[in-house]
């Protein structure tokens, strides 16, 4: 769930100078070129409309409407610096410009810098007070940084400049989720369905409504990502304890998981052929669907490790602890930069006789345990793990988990394992804010930044934790 960059609006043809430059074709002018070059940005192919206002800066060095493209592009693309960059040289063409401000703003955001975004923000509303899309940019901010009372204000100030901006009211319901008012912020959040990147599922029967649903076989589906699935399964009981017959539909890294669950009966992974059902319903919906009572929430673990498996960790030794730990998300992606954590960090916690360290790291940065030297001090059980019943079958063989804001976070905590969860400062809305505990999971307990990217204190608060529970 991102903001939506605006591009900075095209000036009409008539105040662009028409005359052909000998860059393009006889018949090309600059004003179609960047229109071209825009198209190709709003289809999401970022690298040509990069290269195209890359060309079109040779002849107009001093564009706004140019630098600011490209740094909205860049920005997309995770080119954080030269975004900013450009927003700046943009900026600085047409300083009065609320909407530069604003694009201005997002880069940072994006970059973490959100103080400074937030000063940019600030003065696109001051330039415009009926500036919608700023007051929408300016609440992100505040949000990030933990304003969130401000936050609500200003999104519902956006919203009362354009009541149809359904971006902001999936972002309002975020907020209310954030601060803990889940069943407002649950049935708000149903407007996202409404938005184009939501996947609208190619069923022909019908949508649950919450109705009765007794002898009813409903299908549930992942309408979000891995982490999501392992969170709101949990919600499935209630459809099995109202009488229906419960299907889920989900990613194949998570099927076997799912077949040990006993309030579900029948898993299927995407791609396989769909069994007889009568009704279907987001997984992510299920809390609102359910009129869930999120006071008495069932504090009982509903995942578990197959019953056999070949994953085997070993003996404990000498050691008072399994320890195991995940520091990293997808390259690439702008969240998953902010929430990941340098291998190094846990390199502090190697060579404590009492403490036996497992890596359960997914993806590339597997490599990062040879490249530190820690070949001998932290033991590789991620690169022998293809599944998420198999990466149960090993967090059930360990006595603690510390991991970023991952899936496996989840699937430990679902669990029932002792699982510190270590968040950057503005954390996903799953995690809430404030706090060192989530509603969802009893065992979990939340490390979250004191500032953006202050790590330090997160590691100097874990370390005494962990102290504490080595002494018991």
């Amino acid at each position: 769930m991102h903001d939506t960059p605006s591009l900075y609006p095209l000036r009409p043809e008539s105040q662009a100078s028409s005359a052909p430059t000998p860059l393009f074709g006889k018949d090309d002018t600059f004003v179609q070129q960047l229109r071209l070059a825009a198209q190709a940005h709003r289809a999401g192919r970022l690298e040509e409309a990069i290269t195209a206002y890359l060309r079109l800066l040779a002849v107009r060095p001093y564009h706004a409407e140019l630098h600011n493209n490209l740094g909205v592009a860049l920005r997309l693309a995770g080119k954080l610096d030269a975004s900013v960059g450009h927003h700046r040289l943009a900026l600085a063409a047409d300083p009065d410009n609320p909407a530069l401000h604003s694009n201005l703003g997002n880069a940072l955001r994006a970059a973490n810098r959100l103080d400074e975004a937030v000063k940019h923000h600030f003065q696109s509303i001051t330039l415009n007070r009926d500036y919608g899309e700023g007051f929408f940019n300016l609440a992100l901010c505040l949000r990030d940084l933990g304003r969130v009372d401000e936050a609500v204000g200003c999104f519902g100030r956006a919203l009362a400049l354009n009541p149809d901006n359904r971006r902001a009211r999936v972002e309002m319901a975020i907020t209310l989720l954030m601060r803990g008012e889940l069943a407002e912020g649950f049935a708000a959040y149903e407007t996202r369905k409404r938005l184009p990147e939501t996947p609208v599922p190619d069923f022909t029967q019908p949508a649950w409504d919450g109705g009765p649903i007794g002898g009813k076989r409903i299908l549930l589906y992942p309408e979000q990502g891995l982490g999501d699935v392992l969170l709101f399964i949990r919600f499935a009981r209630e459809l099995k304890r109202r009488g229906a017959t419960v299907i889920v539909l989900c990613q194949a890294l998570l099927k076997e998981l799912l077949g040990t669950v006993d309030f579900i009966d029948q898993v299927v992974a995407e791609g396989e052929p769909l069994p007889a059902f009568d009704l279907h319903a987001s997984m992510v919906s299920l809390p609102h669907l359910c009129r869930v009572d999120f006071g008495s929430l069932s504090r009982e673990a509903y995942l578990r490790a197959p019953e056999t498996s070949r994953i085997k960790l070993g003996h404990l030794d000498r050691a008072k602890l399994r320890v195991g730990i995940y520091w990293a998300g997808t390259p690439g992606r702008t969240q998953d930069r902010q929430r990941s954590v340098e291998f190094s960090r846990f390199m502090e916690l190697a060579g404590d006789p009492d403490l036996l360290l497992f890596s359960l790291q997914g993806g590339v940065h597997q490599k990062d345990i040879q490249q530190a030297g820690a070949g001998g001090l932290v033991h590789d059980v991620g690169r022998g793990i293809f599944d998420f019943a198999e990466a149960a079958t090993a967090l059930s063989q360990l006595d603690l988990l510390i991991s970023i804001d991952a899936p496996i976070a989840h699937l430990a905590a679902a669990m029932g394992l002792r699982t510190w969860v270590l968040l950057p400062s503005a954390a996903d809305w799953r995690w809430q804010l404030g706090g060192s505990r989530a509603p969802w999971y009893p065992t979990a307990r939340l490390y979250r930044q004191p500032r953006p990217g202050d790590w330090d204190q997160v590691f100097a608060d874990l370390r005494g934790d962990l102290a504490q529970l080595k002494g018991r």
